[in-house]
This record gives C-alpha cells, sequence and structure tokens, in this order.
C-alpha cells in the first residue's frame, strides 16, 4: 500500500507542439514540467515567475504609498490617491 508521499510515474504522449508548450509554459514560472503538471492536477494555476525587477518596482511602490499615506494625514485630498495606489500594489501582488 502506498503512503501519500510516494509519487508514482505517469508517461503521457504530446507531440511536439504540445511538448514545447508545456516546456514554455513551466519555464516561465520557474518550475519543472512535472512540478507544472502537478500543481495544475490540484487545481491550482502557475503564475510566471516575476523577473528581479518587478519585485524593485514593488518595493518602490510600497515606498511611495507609506510617503502619500504620511501626506494624506495632512491633506485629505491625496486620500484618495492614496486608495488607489494601494489598491494597484495588492493588485501586483496577486499578479506576482
Amino acid at each position: 500500500m502506498r503512503t501519500n508521499d510516494e509519487k508514482v510515474r505517469l508517461k503521457i504522449r504530446l507531440d511536439d507542439t504540445e511538448k514545447a508548450k508545456l516546456e514554455h509554459e513551466a519555464a516561465l514560472c520557474g518550475l519543472t514540467r512535472s512540478e507544472y503538471l502537478r500543481q495544475l492536477c490540484l487545481g491550482r494555476q502557475p503564475h510566471p515567475k516575476q523577473p528581479p525587477e518587478f519585485w524593485d518596482l514593488l518595493d518602490a511602490l510600497y515606498e511611495v504609498h507609506a510617503q502619500l499615506e504620511r501626506l494624506a494625514a495632512r491633506c485629505p485630498e491625496a486620500s484618495g490617491e492614496c486608495s488607489q495606489l494601494e489598491r494597484l500594489v495588492l493588485f501586483l501582488q496577486g499578479v506576482a
């Protein structure tokens, strides 16, 4: 009897186009082909791995948001822009 930790080998047949697409999609996500398929089987949609510049940009947006939040305390008109920037940052986090 197998335990949940044990892996079983699965062979699938793909044409050249399907194989290339699988390899491309897995590489974009920074996953092996096996792990990419495993994630799909578990109902998860693997997301492409973001380049380091993306994380640098997100850090910069966090800093701008923090500064805008401090300004909004003195200038209520800035609170709308602050909220909008916060939604953008949260959206970008979800994409990553």
